[in-house]
């Protein structure tokens, strides 16, 4: 076929086909596509001496040359900043430092094959001190301050009702029920306050959120299936994946069944299952099969928590007592309400109340104190002194440190005023106001190293 320039396609008047064809135009260039550089995990805490690993994708790259790693926002060296070990073109390990930095300090991953386009993705990183984080509710928004009274920080932002918060076992994410879209729903956030998800979005009541030990699942109850008036129950158990995904029912009965709690090794949770007559804890595997009655008196058991190890079970019925994993050799330890176990298993926190019926503390004033127990019964030690509380006594603690050396809870001055978020050392001594006069209302707990 004979070619034609454009001014000899122009003259005969074949414009369409001078571009379209004839006339040989060169052919459209490719779109350059920009590199993109992406971190996991974007955002994490990390304690003082601790670590914490990243990853790298790089999109667009043909070459697949990877990153270079960097610490960015801080000056000072890597005593003062941190700095990365285990050095790949994907993978790098953060080493934060003794103390806490004197800048924000962030890792950056940036592109090998385009560098000059700083094409970088960078993870903050929030540093606290060596005894960690508490967090707690105050005022319908969930805070957190570290361990030794500073650096309190409102992590919801969101005037809604917020409550029954626990950390993952991680201490990167925590699980938290609000009713900011109109009814109370399951929500995560990560330990910074950012990405808040529902993650039950259902109209029914979902609450009391329990993480597995491995983290990848979350057991709650509902009574999104119940016949009858909603917020009324029956109450079940379901569990779904930390993501929201694969919601399953575990629990199939008449009774109301609430206080999940997993046992160390995921493979077994207990519950407490209430009905007219009163409540009792049962057990069953994680995927809902072989439930048993592990107390069957009817006396208001409840509370039902794992001893580090898995073999026993404390709960309460207005009288501490412990158990066999399998129900049986129940001890009654001492009177009390919410025992916690130390992370060692050898001492359970808890804390009395003066009246009788736990839910008279919702009814008017009563006094509580805070204690720790052995085990075994034994070494019965009050906390502190001249301090009260008036409300409903079950949301306000204690809470172990990781290294079981002191317990974090809520109460008030027997003087007055507001109640604040305290600590003390288990023997009693080096009790700390934490909140100072801001106060704290319910729900302290200890962030996981």
């Amino acid at each position: 076929m004979k070619r034609c320039n454009g001014t000899t396609c122009l003259a005969l008047g074949f414009v369409g086909v001078a571009l379209a064809s004839a006339c040989g135009t060169e052919p459209t260039p490719p779109v350059s596509v920009p590199i993109a550089v992406t971190v996991s995990p974007p955002t994490v805490s990390v304690l003082t001496d601790g670590s914490q690993s990243f990853s790298a994708t790089v999109a667009n790259d043909p070459a697949a040359m990877g990153v270079s790693w960097s610490v960015t926002g801080c000056s000072g060296g890597a005593s003062a900043c941190g700095s990365l070990t285990n050095i790949t073109n994907t993978t790098a390990t953060y080493a934060a430092p003794a103390t806490v930095p004197p800048n924000a300090v962030g890792v950056t991953a940036t592109s090998v094959s385009d560098n000059t386009k700083s094409f970088t993705a960078t993870v903050a990183i929030t540093l606290t001190g060596a005894n960690g984080q508490i967090a707690f509710v105050r005022t319908r928004e969930i805070y957190v301050v570290n361990a030794d009274g500073s650096g309190q920080v409102n992590l919801t932002n969101n005037p809604a009702t917020v409550g029954q918060l626990t950390w993952s076992p991680d201490g990167a994410r925590i699980a938290f029920v609000s009713d900011r879209d109109g009814n109370f729903e399951i929500y995560v956030m990560r330990a910074d306050g950012s990405n808040q998800v529902n993650l039950s979005n259902n109209t029914a009541l979902d609450g009391l959120p329990a993480w597995s030990p491995d983290g990848t699942k979350i057991a709650f109850s509902s009574d999104r299936d119940g016949p009858g008036q909603m917020y009324v129950g029956p109450f079940q158990i379901y569990v779904m994946n930390a993501d929201g995904s694969g919601v399953t029912r575990l629990t199939h009965d008449s009774a109301s069944d609430v206080e999940a709690t997993w046992s160390p090794d995921g493979s077994k949770i207990a519950f407490v299952s209430a009905t007219a007559r009163g409540s009792q804890i049962d057990v069953m595997n994680a995927d809902g099969s072989g439930v048993v009655a592990l107390t069957s008196d009817l006396q208001g058991d409840e509370e039902p928590a794992w001893s580090p190890d898995g073999s026993k079970i404390a709960f309460s019925n207005g009288q501490l007592k412990v158990m066999n994993a399998d129900g049986t050799g129940v001890t009654m330890l001492t009177s009390g309400w919410n025992p916690q176990w130390s992370p060692d298993g050898s001492r359970i926190a808890f804390h009395r109340v003066n009246h009788t019926n736990h839910a008279l503390c919702s009814q008017s004033p009563c006094t509580q104190s805070f204690y720790v127990i052995k085990a075994d019964g034994s070494g019965l030690l009050q906390l502190e002194h001249n301090l009260s509380y008036g409300g409903v006594s079950s949301d306000v603690g204690p809470s172990w440190s990781p290294d079981g050396s002191r317990v974090a809870f809520v109460s008030t001055p027997s003087s007055g005023g507001v109640r604040e978020l305290y600590v003390a050392n288990v023997d009693g001594s080096s009790l700390v106001d934490l909140t100072q006069g801001s106060g704290a209302g319910f729900y302290p707990a200890w962030k996981p190293r």
